[in-house]
């Protein structure tokens, strides 16, 4: 690969050489603005991951030698057979064929109609930047022990992949799929436990891990935000640039609303679930008493209805269901807390009420 690159007009080499222990640690001396990494397969993408986690910043573009296949990390994929490929790919600017995040590329998994309805929403609801893209996998056995022969033919290039199946079997497909895709980051929900265990998030976590690729697992979807996810002690901080950006508009319900005379005169959805729940609460809640839309915003979530599981978490000690409602309802509680009325009770004697 040296002797194919040295000569290149504008390209000056600082070093070369095969993988050893001080391999890192003499990348980082030479400080180049590029580094090719010329390996087979899922060796190429931990080599790749391990630059990115000592060298936040550097270029990383990466040749298969297996097939010649190029990959400029973390962007898209180009296939050649010339030396006019790789030098094309080196010289390109970094942001070279990666959108920023208000034009994000989205590739979302789905088998029924959980996950439909939620691209659905996103199609029609988010951004007008975003490209929103589906696919459906075939039948599944139970174990995939080769994803192979059940991936689809052709990966768009995608930033974000959703996993939004309806058993184990695919989530099992999604590290391949995001590393086809080139993609930055993952949003894998668990609204049903039996889609996705825990024993397969910890092994999805890891395989993602290795390759670079950012992961969340919120349970229920409703629990994202863009910095967390999840609830109570499970709480759980993230810091990706693509999933807050996606959190921004889909995730944890946020609401503005405006009443007047002790009705509720508008509703603004400024985070919608990704289902469209809080959309479709915040369109039925105008015109309602203000003291009862809290419990009518709960009501109304089931009657969407909620598609999460209805089998209690040990963990949590509820449903993933009635999580899901409880979010909704304190979406709109919080907004209207000012108008409720005060709960009364008692003062002791020598105590005021700010005491």
């Amino acid at each position: 690969m040296e002797t194919l690159l040295r000569g290149q007009p504008g390209l000056e080499i600082v070093g070369a050489g095969e993988i050893a222990p001080e391999t890192f640690s003499e990348i980082r001396d030479a400080a180049p603005d590029v580094v090719v990494v010329g390996a087979s397969g899922e060796e190429k993408e931990v080599l790749a991951s391990r630059l990115f986690r000592e060298m936040p910043g550097i270029k990383v573009v990466g040749l298969n030698l297996d097939d010649n296949r190029i990959h400029i990390y973390y962007q898209q994929t180009k296939v050649g057979r010339q030396v006019e490929d790789l030098v094309d790919a080196i010289r390109q600017p970094l942001e070279w064929g990666g959108p920023r995040p208000a034009a994000m590329r989205i590739f979302a998994v789905v088998q029924g109609q959980y996950g439909q309805r939620i691209v659905e929403n996103i199609r029609a609801q988010g951004p007008r930047g975003w490209a929103v893209e589906c696919w459906r996998p075939p039948a599944l056995p139970a174990v995939v022990d080769d994803p192979a022969p059940y991936l689809p033919l052709h990966v768009p290039p995608a930033d974000l992949i959703l996993s939004l199946g309806e058993s184990p079997s695919v989530a099992q497909l999604i590290p391949d799929i995001a590393r086809r895709a080139g993609a930055r980051a993952v949003v894998a929900p668990v609204d049903h436990i039996a889609w996705l265990p825990e024993g397969l998030i910890r092994q999805l976590q890891e395989r993602l891990r290795q390759v670079g690729v950012a992961a969340v697992f919120p349970r229920p979807f409703c629990s994202l935000t863009e910095d967390g996810y999840n609830l109570r002690h499970q709480r759980v901080a993230y810091t990706n640039p693509w999933i807050s950006e996606f959190a921004r508009h889909f995730g944890r319900p946020v609401f503005r609303i405006e009443c007047k005379d002790g009705t509720v005169q508008s509703v603004q959805v400024e985070r919608d679930a990704a289902c469209g729940c809080a959309r479709f609460v915040g369109k039925e809640l105008i015109g309602r008493d203000v003291g009862e839309v809290v419990l009518q915003a709960g009501i109304l979530h089931h009657h969407y209805p909620c598609l999460a599981g209805m089998v209690i978490e040990r963990s949590l000690g509820d449903t993933l269901l009635h999580l899901s409602g409880q979010l909704m309802r304190q979406a709109v509680e919080v907004e209207i807390a000012p108008l409720l009325p005060r709960a009364a009770y008692l003062v002791p004697e020598g105590r005021s009420e700010d005491s």
